[in-house]
C-alpha cells in the first residue's frame, strides 16, 4: 500500500465517523488535570517554546522542520564576490543571463580602472604644473629686479697650479693609511733581517693611540690578549693546536676576570662609604668591599645561606672565583668553617694546578652526589654557582640570577669546561668544541644581535678561540673590513690563523679533518679583495700587502704573491706602471733595470726579471702582444720578444706609415731590438734572427716604396733575393723562400704586388720617355727603348711565374692583379 492509498483511506474513515452532534466533554479530576499540566510543561521546557511553536506552525503547512534544518546547515554563504558559475551548453537561458552579467561587471571594472588612471594623470599634471610655477618663482627671486640693492661682490681670479707630473688621489682613508704604514715598516724590517715586531701588539697600540673609536680598541685588546700565548710553529696546524691547547681557555678566563675586577673597582669608587675599603690591596679585600656595597639592602640577602663577618658567605666565594683568585675563595671558606669537603677540594685544585689524581676524583664524586641530592634545588644561587664551577658539572643550568652580562655568561661557560676524561664518561660535561658550537651555531648572530652589536659578537667569538669566524664576520661590513684584514695578517704572522689548503676555497671554509665547528679563513682571497681597491693609486702599498702572501700557493700551484703582482701588471700595463714596478733602464747596460718597487723584495726566490717574464707570458696568452714585447725585453727574453715582433710585423709591414699606428710603434721597437741584438745576439735562435732581419728589410722596402724611392726599394729586394730579376732566378728565389719562416710567406703576396707596381710604373715611364732616368742605372741608359721595355716585360713575367711556382696558395686577387699588369705590359 502506497502513501496515496493510505491518505484516501484515512479521509474515507474520517467522513464515515463524522457525526452531526458534538462529542460529549471529557471530565477530569484535579489530579488528572495536574498530571496533564506537568506533562505539557515538561515538553515545553525541554524543546523550547520557539521550537515548539515553529514545529506547530510549519507542521500545519506540511513542512518537515528537522529535515529543513539539516539542509540549511549544509549551505555556506559566499565570503566575497566571485566569478559567475559556468553553465552547461544546453542551458540557453542561463548562458545568456551569465553573459549579460559578465558584460556588466567587465564594463564596471574597466570604467573604474580608467577613472583611476585619469585621476592619477591629472594629479601628476597638477603637481608638475605647480612645481614649474614654484621653480619659476624661485628663479625670479634669485635674479631679482635691477633696482634692488645687492652687496657688491667682486669676483677675483684665483690662480691655480698643477704639478708637472700629477699623481692620482689616494684611495686609502686615514685608518687604512696608518695600517699600511705599519705593514711597510714590518716588511722592511723582515727584508733587512732585523727583529720583527709583534703585529698584534703594534696594531693594538695603534688602535688605542690613533683611532678615535673605543670599540675598535677593545676588539684589538681582546685579540692581543688571546694571542699572548706561547708562539707556535709553522709546521703545526693552528686549528688542531688551538683545540687541544688549554692556554686559550685560560687566556679567555683571565681576560674576563681582569675586566670584572676593573668593574668592581669602579663600583667601589662610587660607593666608598658603604664599601669601607681598607687593608692590603688584594682580591680578598676587593671582593669584601664589593659585596658590602652590593648587599646593603636587607631584601638582597633573601634566600642566601651562611654568613662570614656579617656578610653573605657564598657571594664572597663566588666573586673571588669570578675575579680569578682561588686563594681568596679558599680563605673565605676557611674563615666560615663550613663545607670542609668543598674546602679540601678547592685547596687541592689550587695546589695541583689542574692535575687530577685519584683522591681528587673521589672527592669530586662525593660532592657531585651531594650537589645532585641537595644543592640542585638550593635557594642560594651563589652557592649553586660555586659548586658548579668547582665540580665542572650541570652545564645546562643557566644561573639566570647571576648572569648580568654576556661576560658573566661566557666566564661561567669557560669555568666549567673540562677535557673529556675517560673516568668521567658517564658524567655530562661541556667541552671546548661544545662551547664553540653553542656560541656559533645554536645562538648565532641573531641571538647576539650581531648586526647592531658587531664588536660584542666579535669579542665572544674571539674569546672562544674562533678567530677565523670572528674575522670573517667583521669583514662583511665596509667600515670594519680594514680592521678584519689586519687582524688576519697579524694572526697569520704569529702562525695562529687557520688557512685552507687551496686558494680556491671561499673566504670561510672547513677541512674534512677539522673538529666542528672550526672554520678556516682564506687569507689570500681576503688580502686580494682588500688590496684590489687601491692597487692602481697606491701601488707600493698594494705590493707590500701582496708580499705577505709569499708563503702561499695560488690556484695553479705558483707563488701567490707573484700571481697577484702579475694580475696587477696585466690589467695596468702602461709605461708609468712598468717604470714604477721595475725601474728605469741602466745607461751602462740596456738589459739591466735599476730602482722600482719590486727591487725592494730582494730576499724572495724570484726577482723582477722572472716576474717580467711571467707577466709577458700572461699578456701573450691574452693576445696583448705589444705589452708582452715590453715585458719580454725587461725580462731579457729576446727570443720571445723577437718571435712576437715577427708575428706582428707580418701583419702590418705592407701598410703605409701613419702617425700613431701599430706599424709606427713597431718601428720604434725594432730600433730598440737592433741595439739589443748587437749585445746579446747569441741568446736567440738563428732562424728567428733571419726572419726578423728579413722582415726589417721588408719594412724598409715598403717605407721606400710608399715614399716613391723605387730605385732604393728594388735594391733591398735584390740584396735579400726575395723576388727574381728574370725568369732564370725564379727557382733560386723559391728555394730561398722555403728556408724562411712563415712570417715571410705571409707577407710575400704584398711584396710581389709592390714589385710588380714598381715594374709597371717603370714600363709606363719608359714608353713615354727616351729611357733617361731609369731605375736600372747606366746599363739601361745604353740600351734602346725597345730593349728596356723587353727587359721590364721579362721581369714582370718572372714575378708572375714565381707567384705560380711557390708551394703555397696565393690569394686569388694577387694572382689576378699580377696577370692583369703583365698583360697590360704586352
Amino acid at each position: 500500500m502506497d502513501l496515496v492509498e493510505l491518505l484516501q483511506q484515512a479521509q474515507r474513515l474520517t467522513n464515515e465517523t463524522k457525526m452531526d452532534t458534538e462529542m460529549p466533554g471529557v471530565e477530569r479530576t484535579m489530579s488528572q488535570v495536574l498530571q496533564a499540566t506537568q506533562e505539557l510543561h515538561s515538553r515545553v521546557t525541554q524543546t523550547g517554546t520557539n521550537d515548539l511553536q515553529a514545529h506547530i506552525l510549519l507542521g500545519s503547512k506540511g513542512v518537515d522542520l528537522p529535515q529543513l534544518t539539516q539542509k540549511l546547515e549544509t549551505l555556506s554563504a559566499r565570503q566575497s564576490f566571485e566569478p559567475l558559475d559556468p553553465v552547461t551548453d544546453t542551458d540557453v537561458q542561463g548562458y545568456l543571463k551569465n553573459e549579460r552579467e559578465n558584460a556588466i561587471l567587465s564594463v564596471i571594472d574597466e570604467t573604474n580602472r580608467s577613472i583611476f588612471e585619469a585621476v592619477e594623470r591629472q594629479k601628476w599634471r597638477c603637481v608638475y604644473a605647480e612645481w614649474g610655477e614654484e621653480k619659476e618663482s624661485l628663479l625670479n627671486a634669485l635674479v631679482g629686479p635691477c633696482q634692488q640693492d645687492f652687496p657688491d661682490v667682486q669676483r677675483q681670479l684665483v690662480p691655480t697650479a698643477m704639478a708637472d707630473e700629477p699623481t692620482p688621489y689616494s684611495r686609502l682613508n686615514f685608518i687604512q693609511q696608518l695600517y699600511a704604514k705599519q705593514i711597510v715598516a714590518y716588511n722592511e724590517s723582515h727584508i733587512q733581517g732585523t727583529q720583527r715586531a709583534n703585529l698584534v701588539s703594534t696594531f693594538a697600540r695603534l688602535a688605542h693611540d690613533s683611532f678615535d673609536d673605543p670599540l675598535v680598541a677593545e676588539m684589538w685588546s681582546v685579540l692581543e690578549f688571546m694571542a699572548g700565548v706561547t708562539p707556535l710553529s709553522r709546521n703545526i696546524d693552528p686549528i688542531q693546536s688551538r683545540q687541544t691547547a688549554p692556554q686559550f681557555v685560560q687566556q679567555a678566563r683571565t681576560y674576563l676576570e681582569r675586566r670584572y675586577k676593573t668593574y668592581m673597582n669602579k663600583v667601589i669608587e662610587q660607593n666608598l662609604v658603604a664599601a669601607r675599603r681598607g687593608g692590603i690591596p688584594a682580591v680578598y679585600n676587593l671582593v669584601g668591599s664589593y659585596v658590602g656595597v652590593t648587599f646593603q639592602q636587607p631584601q638582597s640577602l633573601y634566600g642566601l645561606h651562611d654568613v662570614n663577618n656579617g656578610r653573605p658567605l657564598w657571594p664572597l666565594v663566588y666573586y673571588s672565583l669570578r675575579s680569578g683568585d682561588m686563594g681568596a675563595a679558599v680563605r673565605y671558606l676557611k674563615e666560615s668553617g663550613t663545607c670542609p669537603d668543598l674546602l679540601k677540594l678547592m685547596t687541592l685544585q689550587k695546589t695541583a694546578a689542574g692535575n687530577r689524581d685519584t683522591s681528587t676524583a673521589k672527592l669530586e664524586g662525593q660532592l657531585r652526589l651531594e650537589y645532585n641530592n641537595k644543592l640542585h634545588v638550593c635557594t642560594d644561587p651563589y652557592k649553586k654557582a660555586v659548586y658548579v664551577i668547582v665540580l665542572a658539572c650541570d652545564p645546562h643550568d643557566t644561573h639566570a640570577e647571576l648572569m648580568r652580562s654576556i661576560d658573566d655568561f661566557l666566564w661561567m661557560q669557560l669555568s666549567i669546561l673540562r677535557g673529556q676524561d675517560k673516568r668521567d664518561y658517564n658524567i655530562e660535561q661541556l667541552t671546548y668544541g661544545g662551547l664553540q658550537s653553542l656560541i656559533l651555531e645554536k645562538y648565532g648572530e641573531n641571538y647576539f644581535n650581531a648586526r647592531e652589536k658587531t664588536p660584542l659578537y666579535f669579542q665572544v667569538l674571539a674569546l672562544t678561540g674562533q678567530f677565523e669566524a670572528a674575522i670573517e664576520f667583521l669583514a662583511r661590513t665596509e667600515p670594519n673590513r680594514p680592521h678584519a684584514v689586519h687582524m688576519a695578517i697579524a694572526l697569520n704572522e704569529l702562525c695562529m690563523l687557520g688557512a685552507p689548503s687551496s686558494a680556491k676555497q671561499p673566504l670561510l671554509s672547513c677541512e674534512p679533518d677539522d673538529p666542528p665547528p672550526m672554520k678556516r679563513l682564506n687569507l689570500v682571497r681576503l688580502i686580494v679583495m682588500y688590496a684590489k681597491c687601491f692597487e692602481q693609486t697606491d701601488t707600493q702599498q698594494a705590493l707590500h700587502y701582496y708580499y705577505l702572501l709569499r708563503h702561499f700557493k695560488s690556484e695553479d700551484g705558483g707563488n701567490a704573491m707573484l700571481n697577484c703582482v702579475s694580475d696587477l701588471l696585466v690589467e695596468n700595463c702602461d709605461d708609468q706602471m712598468l717604470q714604477l714596478v721595475f725601474g728605469v733602464v741602466d745607461e751602462a747596460n740596456s738589459f739591466r733595470f735599476t730602482g722600482g718597487i719590486f727591487a725592494e723584495f730582494h730576499t724572495m726566490d724570484y726577482d723582477k726579471y722572472a716576474l717580467a717574464g711571467m707577466v709577458g707570458d700572461e699578456l701573450s696568452r691574452r693576445s696583448n702582444y705589444e705589452a708582452a714585447i715590453k715585458l719580454y725585453f725587461i725580462a731579457g727574453q729576446l727570443d720571445k720578444a723577437l718571435r712576437l715582433v715577427c708575428s706582428l710585423l707580418s701583419q702590418v709591414v705592407h701598410q703605409p706609415p701613419r702617425p700613431g699606428s701599430m706599424r709606427e710603434r713597431l718601428s720604434a721597437v725594432t730600433r730598440r731590438l737592433d741595439a739589443a741584438l748587437a749585445e746579446r745576439k747569441t741568446d736567440v735562435e738563428a732562424h728567428v734572427i733571419v726572419t726578423y732581419t728579413v722582415l726589417s728589410q721588408v719594412m724598409e722596402f715598403f717605407d721606400l716604396h710608399h715614399a716613391g724611392e723605387s730605385r732604393l726599394a728594388l735594391e733591398i729586394l735584390a740584396n735579400n733575393r726575395l723576388v727574381p730579376a728574370n725568369s732564370s732566378e725564379v727557382d733560386e728565389c723559391v728555394t730561398n723562400l722555403k728556408r724562411m719562416g712563415p712570417e715571410i710567406i705571409k707577407v710575400l703576396p704584398d711584396i710581389l704586388l709592390a714589385a710588380m707596381d714598381i715594374v709597371y710604373q717603370e714600363y709606363v715611364n719608359q714608353r713615354g720617355s727616351s729611357g733617361a732616368g731609369s731605375v736600372y742605372g747606366e746599363d739601361a741608359k745604353s740600351e734602346n727603348k725597345e730593349a728596356a721595355l723587353r727587359h721590364l716585360r721579362g721581369r714582370a713575367k718572372a714575378l708572375t711565374n714565381m707567384a705560380a711556382s711557390v708551394p703555397y696558395r696565393m690569394p686569388a686577387t694577387t694572382n689576378q692583379r699580377l696577370v692583369q699588369l703583365e698583360i697590360l705590359m704586352h
